[in-house]
């Protein structure tokens, strides 16, 4: 009678687990998976239910430790432009407190904005980003 729902609800969650990726709904699903076993083999609800909480459990317990290490460095990670702050550029546009001009960083022409008189061909050194353009100081000589 319960084997169906038990197989209802491990599909639920694996394919849960497929669109979070945390490895807690996978955890219940194999924890269901256990129960509708033990249901097929006609052990007792109570025992499922008791399986499916320690299965459940246990995998918790045991995928903890890999999704760190799978996942280690992606809090500390830095956005494509967080990676550009303290790189060298070339101002190919002049740039001022009321002018916005570009620079090119990488082969790359960026938006650019500064507290200075900055002038076309000048060195640059980015320096934060400010919505989609980046702040830049002229390069200290």
């Amino acid at each position: 009678m319960y084997l169906e729902f038990w197989i209802i609800l491990a599909i639920i969650f694996l394919i849960g687990e497929l669109m979070t990726g945390g490895f807690y709904l996978l955890s219940i699903g194999i924890g269901a998976i256990a129960a509708a076993i033990l249901n097929y083999l006609q052990y007792s609800i109570t025992t499922q239910i008791i399986a499916f909480i320690l299965i459940t459990v246990i995998f918790i317990l045991i995928s903890r430790p890999l999704y760190r290490k799978l996942n280690r460095n992606t809090v500390d990670k830095k956005s494509n432009t967080e990676r550009l702050i303290g790189l060298k550029a070339k101002a190919t546009d002049d740039i001022d407190s009321h002018k916005i001009g570009s620079i090119n960083v990488n082969g790359e022409i960026w938006k650019a904005i500064s507290d200075e008189m900055i002038e076309k061909g000048e060195e640059v050194e980015i320096i934060d980003i400010d919505g989609v353009k980046l702040k830049v100081k002229k390069l200290d000589n």
